[in-house]
């Protein structure tokens, strides 16, 4: 008599590696583009359909930047604790992903700003728990020595949602149906997950003490928190800056998200081949440098204290040949918290089996990058904000500049080589 298989049925092909890496790919890109949708509607939003003053739009665009920033870096720490104690992560990938589109949805409707800030709260949540459990589902199945090429892959998809995520949103009344395609096609595709034992819970801020004594890991999330609160910027004074200097419509500024992410879609791989061949330190130090120069210029495109920059059309052309500069450097940076973090706890874990729990601690490391890339996510809105209407925007960039030097002489002294 045949004994019925205990497996499910597809198991083995829903449990590959490349077939779990690509349904979390497919989650990040459906977040992202959720999250990307927004950026070049804020405008719209607040003046037209909120009927606030246009004196505001810079303050508020920057606070509801902030605040999905903010909402993430709280959750993350829990959302990391509790995700190594379910007994499967396919259940929070979906509800997260739920979360994405309902928040979203909120953001979309908005009638009021109470309901705006509640759709961001939401979106700020959910979207925190997909990177978190999505990251540590996916690397539960790589080794360390093809963490780039993954986080590659990851990123390549990441930043497709990042591409056509403004480029929909760029006429406002796209602004309700884009949510139907991709979340029924996920569902269906999630692996089934095998059980996984629950992380002790008092092992959880000790994790995070222990590795915050390394300066390897301080380093990458230094780099994590502070290259995203600069890509942030972008999202706050981009649509504003372009409309008061050159003219620029929502599609304009649409086009210039595109021209910053599209390159990342083609390089991101190449990246993560290329850290996994000669280590981090290299490729991100030559990166971080370069982008202090590139900023220097996306400064001064257009300011009329540089006239060369002003004669006929070269202001927009400087600008938008140093956005695509800065989108093709970004693949080098992107992800280097997420690798460099995770080699450390495997270090440490081969030296000391256990150390970390069962599970290796995975959860919380991608809930110690999420809470990285979040903050900077909270603190890149509000201080380019800042920055931008008290001192202008090429004064800004001047700022950015000083920061891409120290981080990479930082990541030059600390961060690993082959």
């Amino acid at each position: 008599m045949d004994v019925p298989s205990s497996r499910p049925i597809g198991y083995t092909w829903r449990s590959s590696r490349w077939f779990i890496i690509s349904t979390v790919s497919i989650a990040l890109f459906i977040e992202l583009f959720l999250y990307g949708f927004l950026v070049p509607m804020l405008p719209y939003l607040f003046e037209d359909r909120l009927h606030k003053d246009p004196s505001q739009t810079q303050r508020l665009t920057a606070g509801i930047l902030t605040l999905h920033g903010l909402v993430s870096a709280i959750s993350g720490p829990l959302i990391g604790h509790f995700a190594d104690k379910m007994p499967n992560r396919r259940t929070p990938l979906l509800l997260s992903l739920a979360g994405c589109v309902v928040g979203t949805i909120l953001v979309a409707w908005s009638p009021s700003l109470v309901v705006l800030l509640l759709g961001r709260v939401l979106q700020g949540i959910a979207g925190s728990a997909v990177w978190i459990v999505g990251l540590a589902t996916a690397a539960d199945t790589v080794h360390e020595s093809d963490m780039g090429k993954m986080m590659g892959v990851i990123m390549s998809f990441a930043s497709a949602g990042i591409i056509s995520g403004p480029m929909v949103s760029e006429n406002p009344q796209h602004s309700s149906p884009v949510y139907s395609d991709n979340s029924d096609e996920t569902t269906t595709l999630l692996p089934s997950q095998t059980q996984i034992e629950p992380h002790d819970a008092s092992t959880t801020f000790g994790f995070w003490i222990f590795l915050l004594r390394d300066s390897r890991v301080l380093t990458a999330l230094a780099v994590t928190i502070l290259t995203t609160a600069i890509l942030t910027s972008f999202h706050a004074t981009l649509p504003l800056h372009t409309g008061e200097a050159f003219g620029w419509t929502p599609r304009d500024v649409g086009i210039m998200f595109f021209l910053l992410s599209v390159p990342a879609l083609f390089l991101s791989t190449p990246a993560g081949w290329l850290r996994d061949c000669i280590g981090v330190r290299l490729p991100i130090t030559i990166s971080l440098a370069l982008h202090a120069v590139f900023h220097v210029l996306v400064g001064v495109a257009g300011n009329k204290h540089f006239p060369w920059t002003t004669l006929q059309h070269r202001g927009p052309a400087l600008y938008i040949s140093s956005i695509i500069c800065l989108g093709v450097l970004r693949p080098f940076v992107t992800g280097v918290g997420p690798v460099e973090v995770t080699a450390s706890v495997r270090a440490y874990e081969k030296e000391t089996p256990g150390i970390f729990g069962p599970r290796g601690g995975l959860s919380c490391v991608y809930a110690m990058t999420d809470v990285a890339a979040t903050s900077g996510m909270t603190i890149g809105p509000a201080i380019s904000g800042f920055l931008r209407e008290r001192f202008g925007y090429t004064s800004m960039n001047s700022v950015f500049r000083v920061v891409y030097i120290i981080l990479a002489i930082f990541a030059a002294c600390f961060l690993r080589s082959k």
